[in-house]
């Protein structure tokens, strides 16, 4: 093996691993996944999908279909859109064209796998801290080290601390820092209050970040897309995205289940009450502190409870992110919302720790 080859991949292996959770007989609630939405009913979609594809031929009609689709459903321009093998895949295209050398400003904490992305692709990586106690941004302060910066990410609603962030700050660092790509991750957007979608036009530094991953329950299928303003979109499209990213049965469901989207809508109601309750239930409990959530999951502070937390929630065979001790917070871990069910065990396992 060549001398070069071996000093990249040491480099490379001293990079934190992104940690995918186990597949086991749990209630695996340490995803982020839609576990709300019917199985089954994703399932006849597929099945249905199968039988109309040719398997035999690049998806080019599916890649159409969808964009049309996903146009309809954000009621933007599809010249605006740029599908990927999920948002990660569309991750990796960015900071590829920010590129080595260059600097990004973020927050912490925020979504673990975008700064291991960035030192892979060998950009510096300065992250402001978030207020632990409402998980606010001290925006002049982050405005100070963007500045500095060629680029910004922002996990809106952030993971994994639930929040999302006020539209008028967001607007605020697109209008101060013109220069700076700027990076919005709104992989749960479908959970809270705004999408920036609306703005990408208007502001060309913009690029936003989406998913079929969360709420529209198809994390298996692995479709995410960018929004960005025309003259971008078009670059990556048909410049920087590979030719055909998304294979076409995920096309093909993700185009069925956008065309219908009634289910996947009920089943975001249903996680937001659920959400709510599990959120009241939880802040009646002693010794810890639970945020407001504009997400699908719950980030709880556990401060002296963290190890008997996690030891009650795996006795009743609840898989939670434990993410340990996090600066300023503490030993915290964060809580997918699940079904009614799912969300009955998690309160008793947790109530009646001492």
């Amino acid at each position: 093996m060549t001398d070069w080859l071996i000093k990249e991949m040491k480099k490379i292996s001293m990079i934190e691993k992104y940690a995918v959770p186990p597949e086991n007989n749990y209630s695996k609630l340490d995803a982020n996944e839609n576990l709300v939405v019917d199985k089954d009913y994703l399932t006849k979609i597929a099945l249905d999908s199968l039988k109309k594809i040719d398997l035999r031929k690049y998806p080019i009609d599916l890649y159409e279909q969808l964009y049309r689709r996903l146009s309809h459903y954000l009621k933007i321009s599809e010249k605006s859109l740029v599908l990927g093998s999920g948002s990660d895949q569309i991750i990796d295209l960015l900071l590829t064209l920010i590129g080595k050398g260059r600097r990004l400003t973020s927050i912490y904490p925020t979504f673990s796998y975008f700064k291991t992305r960035c030192q892979f692709h060998g950009i510096a990586f300065s992250d402001i801290m978030l207020s632990s106690i409402d998980n606010t941004l001290d925006i002049e302060e982050f405005i100070v080290d963007a500045k500095k910066s060629h680029a910004i990410y922002l996990c809106s609603p952030n993971n994994p601390t639930g929040n999302q962030f006020d539209k008028s700050e967001i607007l605020h660092i697109l209008k101060t820092l013109k220069n700076n790509l700027v990076i919005v991750d709104e992989a749960y957007v479908e959970f809270s209050k705004y999408s920036l979608t609306k703005y990408v036009n208007e502001y060309s530094n913009l690029v936003i970040l989406r998913t079929f991953s969360k709420a529209l329950g198809l994390a298996g299928a692995r479709v995410g897309y960018m929004v960005a303003n025309k003259e971008l979109a078009e670059l990556f499209r048909n410049r920087i995205q590979l030719p055909y990213a998304v294979n076409s049965l995920s096309l093909a469901i993700a185009v069925s289940l956008i065309s219908r989207p009634k289910k996947v809508q009920e089943s975001i109601s249903l996680i937001k009450n659920e959400r709510e309750r599990l959120y009241q239930n939880l802040s009646k409990i002693k010794n810890i502190d639970v945020y407001k959530s504009d997400a699908n999951f719950l980030f709880i502070k556990c401060n002296t409870r963290y190890s008997r937390i996690v030891e009650a929630l795996e006795n009743s065979k609840i898989v939670v992110k434990g993410l340990g001790n996090i600066k300023n917070y503490g030993n915290c871990i964060r809580i997918t919302v699940g079904t009614k069910k799912m969300n009955n065990k998690i309160l008793s396992a947790i109530k009646n720790i001492h």
